[in-house]
């Protein structure tokens, strides 16, 4: 009796999140499927290497995922490109035995776009840090210190990057549970962008592959008039009995991960047509980040998209091609600086602009110098004895970039550099001693230590205690240094920390205004303050809604007020002596922005209690009576 035939299983599938309503394929379009995906068994029965090929389970869903959108794609693109196009275009790719996009979604690379993905969106839409840091595992894996493919990141610890790398790369074993509470941290407008954005730059390679498909299949050639008793050439023969290797669009589609994002010669080499060449070598994707974090989604919701193996794979592969780090050339590298410094000269005009003026109706507060602009906008000193390679500069001309633009990107190189450099205390390596690539000669030269013949020696004797002396004052002057680093580190945490209680001071009385009851008083029972009150400090004022602005602004003359839907200016916040905040209508984004800013310049942070604006008037004007008198 024979075996029944396994099925190809059939279930509702989704792309990009959105169920797939099609009709289904035709029975020689089924047909057409089984017969390229028919590759798994032959491929699993022919060598012994089975465990580096798709199984059979997830080849059976590979197909079923493929057909689903092959069918899907057919209406999408009818009257373009024939069925049969799409249906080769589709199961080709699909059927390739390896699991090329399991390995891609395995590799650090690509990893590390996700995390740094995720990272920028959890920092920026999570209440408070540890909102998402509580999910992560406590220790990374010490193995991924060694897959990192670059030093820092300017935006996260490298501790959360590696914990957040290690929880991805166990997201099907042991942080199975975490993964999933942290893709719950995204919200519904941010994974609906993520799959949209992966659905995009899918649609655009299948563009793509069918052009090209349709440009290289060649046409059936004709024979000959007459066939005689002579074999026919192997140029004569029916495409059918033609070798894979001989096909061109064959060729694109089996080849389509080795050859996108690849030069144009290089790609024409293999496929003979310059136009397809144009066509696989200029698919790119400008959020290569996204397109990472993607993916992890799409796979955790097990979507179509992320079921079509080497279609899958290539989006992704596209993806880490265009990340910072997978292109590297350390020999290639122009110095990052060079002697000089940066312009000390007064020489341009800097207005404190204030929304009551516009700028440049008023003269110049004072004259500022181009280090000291810098310092305005950044809160860095830039570097003394420094500035912008001019080889460096002629470098990114060399590759295509523009003068002005590559003048941007040599700054930005140095003091990248310099940011880290001055963290990390970075050191030259001498390369020399690693280039023993035969193992002639050795390593280094080991210091020989003296011999008891040397004792008796006094000159010997002498240098050795002075060379002892040297090394012992250096690590002594070290020590020094590393103590004086500890104990600046210490007072700095003591002033956050009194700045701190201070700021939970006003949180608490604030608190305990509002449960008192304290805004449910008659709004006239008369203030302690006469209002309008002149402010005599230099007061910003952030957050509250649009109504309240306009009636507590003519009670407090003289303090600035900005809207709570315009990016606070950290510049504003660095030249205050106070910054009152009313909380009742501002984002957290917003919030953690100012607070950042004021905690880093010490400056003092006061909450208003009350949604009347006559009361947080009067709130101010007491807060600054009060100040007076301490003073």
């Amino acid at each position: 009796m024979c075996a029944k035939k396994k099925s190809t299983p059939r279930k509702m599938w989704r792309l990009a999140g959105e169920p797939i309503r099609s009709q289904s394929l035709s029975a020689a379009e089924q047909d057409a499927f089984a017969e390229e995906f028919s590759i798994y068994r032959q491929f699993r029965s022919g060598t012994e290497l089975g465990s580096g090929w798709v199984s059979p389970a997830a080849a059976r869903i590979h197909q079923s995922a493929a057909e689903a959108v092959a069918s899907a794609l057919c209406e999408w693109y009818a009257g373009r490109y024939g069925r049969e196009a799409v249906i080769k275009v589709v199961s080709a790719a699909a059927a390739v035995p390896a699991t090329v996009s399991e390995r891609v979604a395995l590799s650090a690379d690509f990893l590390l776009g996700a995390a740094l993905w995720l990272l920028d969106y959890w920092e920026m839409h999570c209440g408070s840090e540890g909102e998402y840091l509580s999910l992560l595992p406590p220790e990374p894996d010490e193995l991924l210190e060694y897959d990192i493919p670059f030093s820092e990141d300017l935006e996260h610890s490298r501790d959360a990057l590696l914990r957040t790398l290690t929880l991805l790369r166990g997201r099907e074993g042991p942080y199975r549970k975490e993964f999933r509470a942290l893709l719950e941290l995204l919200d519904d407008d941010a994974a609906a962008g993520l799959r949209q954005r992966f659905k995009v730059a899918f649609l655009d390679y299948m563009e793509r592959a069918l052009e090209a498909y349709d440009r290289l299949r060649p046409t059936s050639p004709e024979p000959p008039s007459f066939w005689g008793e002579t074999l026919p050439d192997r140029d004569f023969l029916q495409m059918n009995d033609r070798l894979p290797s001989e096909c061109p669009e064959t060729i694109a589609l089996l080849m389509g991960p080795e050859l996108i994002c690849r030069p144009v010669a290089e790609v024409q080499a293999e496929l003979g047509s310059r136009k397809a060449a144009e066509l696989l070598s200029g698919y790119g994707t400008d959020d290569p980040y996204a397109l990472c974090a993607a993916y992890l989604l799409l796979e955790r919701e097990k979507d179509a998209l992320a079921n079509l193996n080497c279609l899958t794979a290539i989006v992704m592969i596209c993806a880490e091609r265009h990340l910072p780090w997978t292109q590297d050339d350390f020999d290639a590298r122009a110095d990052l600086s060079e002697p000089g410094g940066p312009d000390y000269r007064l020489r341009h005009e800097y207005h404190m602009f204030s929304e009551d003026e516009s700028e440049g109706d008023e003269p110049p507060d004072w004259l500022a110098s181009e280090s000291q602009l810098f310092y305005i906008a950044t809160g860095v000193i830039p570097p003394r004895d420094q500035q912008l390679s001019e080889d460096l500069v002629r470098w990114f001309i060399d590759h295509g970039i523009g003068e002005q633009r590559a003048r941007e990107l040599a700054y930005g190189a140095m003091f990248a550099y310099y940011t880290d450099a001055g963290e990390h205390s970075w050191k030259p390596v001498d390369w020399a001693n690693f280039e023993d690539d035969d193992g002639d000669e050795p390593l280094a030269q080991e210091e020989v230590p003296p011999t008891a013949a040397s004792d008796d020696d006094p000159n010997a004797r002498a240098e050795m205690l002075a060379r002892k002396v040297k090394e012992l004052r250096g690590a002594l002057h070290d020590a020094e240094r590393a103590a004086g680093r500890l104990r600046e580190q210490l007072r700095e945490v003591e002033q956050r920390g009194e700045a701190e209680r201070g700021e939970l001071a006003q949180l608490r009385e604030t608190l305990y205004r509002l449960r008192s009851g304290e805004d449910a008083d008659a709004e006239d029972s008369g203030p302690l303050v006469e209002l309008p009150w002149q402010v005599k400090r230099r007061v910003v004022v952030y957050g509250g809604h649009d109504s309240w602005r306009k009636a507590i602004r003519p009670m407090l003359p003289g303090a600035r007020f900005y809207d709570r839907e315009e990016l606070a200016d950290l510049n504003v916040v660095r030249g205050a002596d106070v910054v009152w905040l009313q909380v009742n209508a501002m984002s957290h984004k917003y919030y953690y922005r100012v607070i950042d800013a004021a905690r880093k310049n010490d400056i003092p942070v006061r909450y208003f209690g009350s949604a009347s604006a006559k009361k947080c008037a009067v709130q101010l004007a007491l807060d600054e009576l009060a100040a007076e008198k301490a003073e």
